[in-house]
């Protein structure tokens, strides 16, 4: 059940680690690689679904809400926490501070919330909303975050990320009838993995700097999944939401955009890769865990 894209990611870590040679040489086609992410996720996006934003308004503004309010400052502040009294090192820091910051994932994401049952117009709304406004939301955190810290040219920054996201956006509504039956859904995480290959492999000749930290990262990822998912379920009550209301923005809330998150660490050094990488592979992880025990769960209730 863990399935072909946990093992694309693990994949394609062990070879970054094992063989890093051809990583470096296509590391130029890094914004390549993430506009062809954002022009798949969007080329079977029916935009009609903003017409219906007034149904799905609840766990719509729950869903943004968790994605870059509530999580961005989760992670900075626990992050402070941490380097404030040397849990972590920098490079870790600004890792956390990114994956934070940075919007939902889009295939994996989709998946999961149809998978579980969710309202998949909510999860594509959200999805959508996040990656378009990701240019100028993420790199405005990390500006505020990290601007005593380190000089950060945010306004290179926030140019290509519109360009990685927008050009493909707009080739999208052209090609969407033409490509839209003959795309295979495993080409995205077979994308995301070179993507992971090409960051692992440049930040690992610098790995000695940042593997002490291994089991604090695995940790510390399953925290913020944690803290989110029991955040997310107190104001779904609250707000009276459906189940499939509440599995459309569970599984979603914390699957980031690992991608776009490594597109940003090139402004920072190799190693700064590490955390992103970490918590993707724990995102991956924690949807078909959760699926088995809502699985059995339902067996059990049919039983009784």
């Amino acid at each position: 059940m863990l399935g072909i894209p946990l093992f694309i990611i693990i994949s394609s870590v062990l070879l970054g680690i094992y063989f890093p040679t051809y990583g470096k040489e296509i590391s130029s086609m890094i914004p390549l690689l993430q506009s062809m992410l954002i022009f798949l996720s969007t080329i079977k996006v029916d935009f009609n679904i903003y017409k219906k934003y007034r149904e799905l308004i609840k766990p719509f503004m729950l869903g943004l809400f968790t994605c870059y309010l509530f999580i961005p400052l989760l992670f900075f502040l626990i992050g402070s926490i941490l380097i404030r009294i040397n849990v972590i090192n920098f490079p870790l820091f600004v890792g956390i501070l990114i994956t934070g910051a940075v919007p939902l994932a889009a295939g994996s994401t989709l998946v999961w919330s149809k998978e579980l049952g969710g309202k998949v117009e909510v999860t594509l709304l959200l999805i959508v909303t996040t990656i378009l406004a990701s240019p100028l939301i993420t790199p405005s955190y990390i500006y505020l975050f990290l601007r005593d810290r380190v000089t950060i040219n945010i306004q290179n920054m926030f140019f290509e990320m519109a360009l990685i996201i927008f050009i493909p956006l707009l080739a999208s509504f052209y090609f969407k009838k033409k490509f839209i039956k003959n795309l295979n859904p495993n080409f995205s995480f077979i994308i995301i993995g070179i993507i992971i290959n090409i960051a692992v492999s440049k930040s690992a000749e610098k790995l000695d700097l940042v593997k002490d930290y291994l089991i604090i990262s695995i940790v510390l990822s399953l925290i913020f999944i944690a803290i989110t998912l029991l955040v997310l379920s107190l104001f779904s009550k609250g707000l009276g939401l459906k189940n499939e209301e509440k599995e459309s923005i569970y599984m979603p809330s914390f699957f980031k955009n690992v991608s776009l998150a490594i597109i940003i660490v090139s402004f920072f050094e190799p190693e700064v890769v590490f955390f992103p990488v970490i918590y993707y592979i724990v995102e991956q992880i924690i949807p078909p865990i959760y699926y088995e025990i809502k699985k059995y769960n339902s067996e059990i209730f049919k039983l009784i």
